[in-house]
């Protein structure tokens, strides 16, 4: 008489089938409801979103690679904006006030970000472009878009030297300073400092680079970009920028370069014999999110604090834009996250009040 057969045990690699097959099921079920839960989203289109050229910002033909500062205006270049006047001297600068007569006086030179450059604004409406009709004084707008405090002391660098001025205004937003921990912004390589262990920095990523992402990020994006439940995950982590390699962090701690940064700009002023003022300007967001105000506010008055501690003038500009109640009226001042041409104005005056009365 046969006894009955002996139970099978379940293989390892049964199991481990069963385990995968269990997360695909769960994975295609969680991809669905993501897609389900986006109205712009399709069930029956998977594009690799990541494969998608990002649009170039308006005027961006104007500005090419430099192995230095990373991008770099065009020199001798006119076009538009927005459907306004974007216009580089032979100078590489932005052109300003080309109909007025000329100004005289010792020369001003700006150094900055799109706010000072002027986004969205035409040739006259930046703030440079207010300060030298204000002071009657020629100045220089050098200010770039996208550029962090270490692209700025850079161009100083070069710029100082040749033009010789006898003013200098760095302008600076909170974000600035957090662009110093990056290798690469708005998918172009930029140049990044690296503090050493004497009190000083390191250039690194020059001549620039581009993107350089491990080649497992890369094998990764090319599998999961057209995963919008993938893409869902990451922008709740916070990793959107890094994951779509519009960014990638340095892992540097932004204040300490920033601070000596500071540090560096005061030695190049004085090298040169120039005046030099550190001003922060409010981005728009400070007036209507006020977590976001609170930390912008420690993040300039941080960097403001250690240019002061190596002997610069400075300037904190928000207290003018909050006396004018500009959150009533917010349109009036700043368009496309920039300034107007009345946002301009009202920050040229307090640099200008500043540099005839001496910052503090």
């Amino acid at each position: 008489m046969t006894g009955p057969a002996p139970r099978r045990t379940p293989s390892l690699w049964s199991g481990i089938v069963l385990g995968v097959a269990t997360v695909v099921v769960c994975l295609l079920a969680g991809e669905i409801a993501s897609r389900l839960w986006d109205p712009a989203a399709s069930l029956w289109h998977w594009p690799n979103s990541l494969a998608e050229a990002p649009e170039p910002a308006p005027g961006a033909a104007q500005f090419a690679y430099d192995p230095t500062l990373g991008w770099a205006p065009v020199a001798g270049t006119s076009g538009t904006m927005l459907g306004k006047p974007l216009s580089f001297t032979a100078q590489g600068t932005r052109a300003h006030n080309r109909e007025a007569p000329a100004a005289n006086g010792p020369l001003i030179l700006a150094f900055g970000d799109s706010m000072t450059e002027g986004y969205a604004v035409g040739d006259d409406e930046t703030w440079p472009a207010a300060l030298e009709r204000l002071t009657g004084r020629p100045v220089i707008n050098a200010g770039v878009r996208g550029y962090g405090l270490d692209q700025m002391l850079l161009r100083a660098e070069r710029l100082i030297p040749e033009l010789r001025p006898a003013t200098v205004v760095l302008a600076f937003i909170a974000d600035d300073i957090s662009r110093t921990a990056l290798s690469v912004r708005d998918f172009r390589g930029k140049p990044y400092f690296v503090p050493d262990g004497e009190g000083g920095l390191v250039l690194h990523n020059v001549p620039v680079q581009g993107a350089s992402l491990p080649s497992w990020i890369v094998s990764a994006r090319e599998m999961l970009g057209r995963s919008h439940l993938f893409g869902r995950i990451v922008t709740r982590l916070g990793q959107r920028p890094y994951w779509t390699g519009r960014e990638i962090g340095t892992e540097v701690d932004p204040f300490i370069v920033s601070c000596r940064l500071m540090d560096r700009f005061a030695a190049l002023a004085k090298r040169e014999g120039a005046t030099a003022f550190v001003v922060a300007l409010p981005e728009q967001g400070v007036f209507f999110d006020a977590r976001a105000a609170a930390g912008q506010r420690e993040a300039l008055t941080q960097v403001l604090g250690c240019a002061a501690r190596a002997g610069l003038a400075t300037l904190d500009t928000s207290p003018a834009f909050v006396k004018a109640d500009v959150g009533r009226d917010i349109d009036a001042y700043y368009t496309m996250m920039h300034f107007t041409g009345r946002g301009a104005d009202l920050a040229a005056r307090e640099i200008a009040a500043a540099l005839s009365t001496g910052a503090k």
